[in-house]
């Protein structure tokens, strides 16, 4: 197994629940999920494993340490994604 960041999982499966839950995650497109992921993960420490028995300890006993972080983050991003995409509609409204 090689070096792999757990912390990128357990943000994708946490904006999945989000995206399948509604609300302005479910408006995102797919562009638009990967810029929250990568805002959200820029503001999370990473969390490397580099065996399948550390994979199994973070997959059950991380994502429940973490999981209130993930989603602050997340919102925190999804907000600054969304509100990006409203000014950029804006301005090409008062450009027409």
């Amino acid at each position: 197994m090689s070096v792999h960041n757990m912390m990128e999982e357990i943000v994708r499966n946490c904006l999945r629940d989000l995206i399948a839950a509604g609300g302005q995650a479910s408006a995102l497109d797919e562009k638009s999920q990967n810029d929250v992921m990568a805002i959200a993960l820029n503001s999370l420490p990473p969390k490397y494993v580099s065996t399948d028995k550390g994979e199994v300890f973070a997959k059950t006993q991380l994502r429940a340490q973490v999981e209130t972080d993930v989603y602050r983050e997340l919102s925190h991003a999804i907000e600054k994604v969304t509100s990006h995409a409203r000014q950029s509609v804006f301005q090409k409204e008062t450009n027409a």
